[in-house]
């Protein structure tokens, strides 16, 4: 992922907009990249700090951030969980109908 590409993302991030595969690309470029986490920073501060401060709510950002990211992360871990189970599901349906075919085929039924 370039830092262009990123950048583009970013309100996408923080809207919760993502799929799996640009949420796992994204984070990584984050985490390796320090001038698109400051990005990052400094549009998340716009969009959830200033209506916090508005709101005369006090607002850490550093760890408001650090929570959004780990949420994220422990998220698309969970979303990956997800598919994984659903494709096991799957193979588990196809195999019990070959079953139920070979099986009907087998008894003459």
């Amino acid at each position: 992922m370039t830092c262009k590409e990123s950048d583009r993302m970013i309100p996408l991030f923080l809207d919760d907009e993502l799929d799996n595969q640009g949420l796992s690309d994204f984070l990584n470029h984050i985490e390796n990249c320090p001038d698109c986490k400051e990005e990052l920073t400094i549009q998340f501060l716009v969009k959830v700090g200033m209506q916090r401060l508005e709101d005369g709510n006090n607002f850490n950002l550093k760890s408001e951030l650090d929570g959004l990211l780990f949420k994220a992360r422990k998220k698309l871990k969970i979303r990956r969980y997800v598919v994984f189970s659903s494709y096991i599901l799957e193979l588990l349906a196809v195999a019990m109908i070959i079953v139920t075919v070979v099986v009907a085929i087998s008894t003459g039924v």
